[in-house]
């Protein structure tokens, strides 16, 4: 799964060169209109598993979990066409941490870095990254501590996926998708907790499972499953407006 997704020119944070720096905030998700998935943290799952279907993919070492936003690559059926997010809907660490990221070095410290690609930054107007005296503003502040959080909760979510392994609990899994009109989908290409094999668990693995934290986030992302055909809905609907205006 590509950490940088999102991401066209990254570069370091520098004190000099961008002391005048300015991100105009409001909403704005158009960059994220092409996404389909963005990785999850396991502490998200409660909340996103309310909107979106949270499954598994990759292979080996780089199995991650990840919301689902849209049946086809290069679609994300939560961005609406002025930008904005859908209302109701969770917006994902990952999305909200835009366009910021944080870049770890070899000495296992992290470097803030922007997308300065971005359409946002600006000198004029927004939230200013740096004070007169150069020193990092609230705002700055407030993001890097939201990004080395959401660091250490994927860190916590790779152990997560590791344990999922330990236990072979993750399956490929495809996912017929049917709509009241007659039309289908099929979902292919993920993985998922297997009911059966998690029923099966001994007393002991089940609660280390739940010592760890990791018992919710199991439910949380099979409950999330049922949102494939909410997501499924959403596609049509966007498809009929799409050629309605053609």
């Amino acid at each position: 799964m590509p950490t940088l997704l999102l991401y066209k020119e990254i570069k370091a944070l520098n004190r000099d060169e961008h002391k005048l720096l300015k991100l105009k905030v409001g909403g704005d998700s158009h960059f994220a209109a092409a996404t389909h998935l963005v990785p999850l943290a396991g502490l998200e799952f409660f909340q996103a598993a309310r909107s979106y279907p949270i499954v598994f993919v990759g292979e080996g070492d780089s199995v991650s979990p990840i919301a689902l936003l849209g049946l086809e690559q290069g679609d994300n059926s939560y961005v609406q066409d002025d930008g904005r997010w859908h209302a109701n809907a969770y917006v994902p660490a990952f999305i909200r941490r835009y366009p910021f990221v944080l870049a770890q070095g070899e000495d296992d410290g992290f470097t803030v870095c922007i997308d300065a690609g971005y359409s946002g930054w600006n000198e004029a107007d927004g939230q200013a990254l740096f004070k007169g005296d150069g020193s990092n503003s609230d705002y700055l502040n407030e993001m890097i501590q939201f990004m080395q959080g959401f660091t250490a909760e994927m860190q916590r979510t790779r152990d997560f996926v590791e344990a999922l392994k330990a236990l072979d609990l993750l399956v490929a899994r495809t996912l017929k998708l049917t709509h009241a009109s007659g039309e289908s989908f099929v979902l292919r290409d993920f993985m998922a907790v297997d009911e059966e094999r998690f029923l099966k668990l001994d007393d002991d693995q089940v609660l280390t499972l739940n010592r760890k934290g990791y018992l919710g986030w199991v439910y949380a992302h099979l409950m999330s499953l049922g949102n494939a055909n909410q997501l499924f809905e959403r596609y049509l609907v966007a498809r009929q407006q799409a050629a309605a205006t053609h």
